[in-house]
C-alpha cells in the first residue's frame, strides 16, 4: 500500500502548481555514473517537517555492530535548502547530527559522501562489511547508513531511492527494486529501519542461485583477480543450506542474498591487521574475505564465515528485544542478550554442521575446545552485563567472547535442556518455539526472555541463567561434559610430535611465507624469525599449497623426515636442511577427549546433543 501511494504522489506532483505538498517519505537520488575520488552525491527530497528545527541524523551505531563507527564523520559539504531552492542555515553537532533552521520549509538536502573502505585502518577505521566502497566504473559497495539517514521523529517514512549507474553494473540486493533502464535502478522501503538492513552491491554481474527450504538462495560475487566465482560459492552454499534444512524443518526466510567481496592479497583495501568476516542483515549479509586460492581452503573458510551469518536469520530477525526491534541509531540502547544473538547463533552454527554431516563430531569436539582456549584469554563477567554495556570500556574489549563462551554457554544449556526433558526437547525447540510467537516484526521486552525459555523448559533451568549467564561463575566444563561422555582436564599430561617451537607468517607485500614465532635454537631445522620459506620437500611454497606443506611442521602427523628449504634474511643463497620430528612432553591446557567407555546414559545425550541427522 504504501509503496502504491508513493508512486500515485509522484504522478499527481509532475502534474500539480509547484505549490503541491511533496509525496510523503524520502526520495533519494545516488549518482554512481559521477563516482570521483572515491565519492558520491547524495540528493533527498525530504518529508514535510512540523518542528521549527530539524535533526538530520547519520547513524552512530547499527544494528549487528557492537562499535561506534559514526558515519556522519563521511558526510561533506551538507546543504539544505527549501521549495524555492535557497539555502537554510544548518549547523553540525558532534560526528552524525546536522541541525537545520525554518524546518517546515525544509525540502532538498545535498551532500557528497566519501566511502569508508578507504580510510585509514586505524582505532577509528569501519570494518568492511560494514562500510562502503565506491570504486567507479567497478565495483559499489552500500550500506545505506554509510550514505544516508533519517530527520529525527521520521526514521518510519518510507523511502525511494533511485540509482543513476553505469549500464555494465549490476545491484544485488533483498530490497524490492525496479530496474527503469540500464542505467537507472528504483529501491523501494517501508522505513529506515528495513533499508539500513537492507544492502546493495554493484559490480559486473557474477551471480548465481539456488532453492532449498522455501527460500531462494542468491550469491553475487567480486573477486579482485577473478580467482573466486559465484558458481564456485554457490555450491559451498549449497550443502550448508541443505544442513539447515534438514535441521529447522524449513527455512526462516522466503529469500536469502550473500553479497561477497574478495579482496587480492596484495589489494589497497586489504586489511592491514589481517581481519576479515561478515555482517548480518535480516534477508542478506555482507563479506570481506580474502581470496585464497584451492577450493579446500576456499570451502573452509566460506563455510566457517557463512554458516554463523546464515544463521542470524532465526535471531534476531525472528527472535529479538525492543532494543533491537526499535532500534536507536542516535543513542543505541544495548540488549542484555548478546548470548542468544550471537552465542546461541555461533554454537547452532557448528551443531548444524556437524548434525549435517558437514563436520564429523571429533571436529566439533575439537572446535569446542578451541573456545574454551580463547574464552580463558577474557575474565569471568556476567554476559548479561557485558551485553547491556558493550560500547563501553571494559566490556568493548571483550566482544569477541561473544563467539567463544558465548558458544559454550550455548552447547552447556541444550545439553542441560535435554538432560532435564529426557531427550524430548532441545535448544533447537525453545528456538523455533520462540520463532513462532515472536517473528520479524513482534519484539519481546529484554528483561522477559530468561524467564520466558526457564518456562518453556524446566524451573531448574534458572539456576542455569542465574549461575552463568546473569552471573559470573566459571562454566562447569567438566560436569557438563561428562554428561555427554567428554572428559575435560584444565591441564593435562601429553606426548606430542613435533618439529620444535615454529610458525609462520606471510607478507603479504613481498608475497612471502616466512617463520615466525621461533629462534634457531627452538626448531629442528635452526630456521631464525624471519626466514623465506622457499619449498618443503621439494615442492615450492606458493599460497594455493601453503596449508598443506607448512601445517605437518607445525602439527606433524608421521614421524618422517621432511626437507626444507629457505633463504635467511640478508642472505641471497638458499640453504636445505631436513629433519625428524621428535616427541616432547608437554603439559596440554583445556584437554578435551570422548571418555573410552561411555555408559549407555552418557552415549545417549550425546547422541541426542551430536548424532548427525538421518
Amino acid at each position: 500500500m504504501k509503496l502504491f501511494s508513493l508512486a500515485l504522489g509522484l504522478t499527481l506532483a509532475a502534474a500539480m502548481p509547484a505549490v503541491a505538498q511533496q509525496p510523503a517519505g524520502y526520495q533519494i537520488d545516488l549518482d554512481l555514473e559521477h563516482a570521483t575520488n572515491d565519492q558520491v552525491r547524495v540528493v533527498i527530497k525530504t518529508p514535510p517537517v512540523k518542528e521549527a528545527q530539524a535533526t538530520y541524523v547519520m547513524p552512530s551505531v547499527v544494528p549487528g555492530s557492537y562499535s561506534r563507527k559514526d558515519y556522519g564523520r563521511f558526510v561533506q559539504n551538507f546543504l539544505a535548502f527549501d521549495r524555492k531552492g535557497q539555502k537554510l542555515k544548518v549547523r553540525k553537532e558532534g560526528s552524525n547530527l546536522f541541525i537545520i533552521d525554518k524546518a517546515p520549509n525544509l525540502a532538498r538536502i545535498e551532500y557528497s559522501v566519501d566511502d569508508t573502505w578507504d580510510a585509514k585502518q586505524d582505532e577509528g577505521f569501519i570494518f568492511q562489511p560494514g562500510g562502503t566502497n565506491f570504486e567507479a566504473g567497478q565495483n559499489f559497495v552500500l550500506n545505506h547508513y554509510g550514505l544516508y539517514g533519517y530527520l529525527e521523529g521520521y526514521k518510519m517514512q518510507p523511502y525511494q531511492v533511485t540509482v543513476a549507474k553505469p549500464a555494465t553494473l549490476y545491484g544485488a540486493t533483498s530490497l524490492t527494486a525496479r530496474r527503469n533502464s540500464a542505467t537507472q535502478d528504483v529501491f523501494t522501503a517501508a522505513s529506515y529501519v528495513e533499508l539500513a538492513d537492507s544492502p546493495i552491491l554493484y559490480s559486473r554481474p557474477d551471480t548465481a542461485s539456488f532453492s532449498t527450504g522455501g527460500a531462494r538462495i542468491a550469491v553475487s560475487v567480486v573477486s579482485e583477480t577473478g580467482t573466486v566465482k559465484a558458481e564456485q560459492v554457490r555450491e559451498i552454499m549449497r550443502p550448508m543450506a541443505e544442513a539447515l534444512t534438514k535441521f529447522f524443518g524449513q527455512m526462516p526466510v522466503p529469500k536469502y542474498h550473500f553479497l561477497m567481496y574478495f579482496p587480492s592479497f596484495s589489494s589497497p583495501l586489504a586489511s592491514k591487521n589481517g581481519g576479515y568476516g561478515a555482517m548480518e542483515h535480516s534477508y542478506s549479509s555482507v563479506y570481506f574475505l580474502p581470496e585464497v586460492p584451492g577450493e579446500d581452503r576456499l570451502r573452509s573458510m566460506v563455510q566457517e564465515v557463512a554458516s554463523h551469518e546464515f544463521l542470524h536469520m532465526l535471531a534476531p530477525l525472528n527472535i529479538h528485544s525492543r532494543e533491537i526491534g526499535e532500534f536507536d541509531f542516535r543513542n543505541p540502547k544495548m540488549s542484555q542478550h548478546l548470548w542468544l544473538y550471537e552465542g546461541v547463533t555461533e554454537y547452532i552454527a557448528q551443531l548444524v554442521q556437524v548434525r549435517g554431516g558437514l563436520s564429523t563430531p571429533a571436529e566439533f569436539r575439537q572446535t569446542m575446545k578451541q573456545k574454551i582456549d580463547k574464552a580463558a584469554k577474557h575474565p569471568d563477567v556476567s554476559f548479561t552485563e557485558m551485553s547491556r554495556n558493550i560500547l563501553e570500556a571494559p566490556y568493548k574489549d571483550m566482544y569477541d567472547n561473544v563467539y567463544d563462551k558465548g558458544a559454550l554457554l550455548g552447547l552447556l544449556l541444550d545439553i542441560r535442556i535435554q538432560e532435564l526433558s529426557q531427550g524430548r526437547q532441545s535448544l533447537r525447540d525453545v528456538l523455533l518455539a520462540l520463532r513462532q510467537k515472536y517473528g520479524p516484526t513482534r519484539s519481546f521486552e529484554d528483561a522477559q526472555l530468561i524467564p520466558e525459555v526457564v518456562a518453556l523448559t524446566n524451573p531448574a533451568l534458572q539456576q542455569f541463567f542465574d549461575q552463568y549467564v546473569i552471573g559470573n561463575q566459571p562454566l562447569p566444563y567438566a560436569e557438563y561434559f561428562d554428561k555427554i561422555g567428554w572428559r575435560f582436564q584444565a591441564t593435562a599430561q601429553s606426548t606430542v610430535k613435533a618439529f620444535g617451537q615454529l610458525g609462520f607468517s606471510y607478507d603479504t607485500e613481498k608475497k612471502q611465507f616466512i617463520a615466525a614465532s621461533t629462534k634457531a635454537d627452538q626448531n629442528a631445522f635452526g630456521l631464525k624469525e624471519g626466514d623465506v620459506i622457499l619449498a618443503v620437500n621439494g615442492t615450492t611454497v606458493d599460497m594455493s599449497n601453503a596449508e598443506k606443506l607448512l601445517r605437518p611442521l607445525v602439527e606433524p602427523t608421521t614421524g618422517d623426515v621432511v626437507k626444507v628449504r629457505f633463504r635467511s634474511a640478508g642472505s641471497s643463497a638458499p640453504q636445505e636442511r631436513q629433519a625428524a620430528p621428535r616427541e616432547f612432553d608437554v603439559q596440554i591446557k583445556n584437554a578435551l577427549e570422548e571418555v573410552a567407555t561411555p555408559t549407555p546414559a552418557q552415549l545417549q545425550l550425546r547422541n541426542q546433543v551430536l548424532k548427525p541427522l538421518g
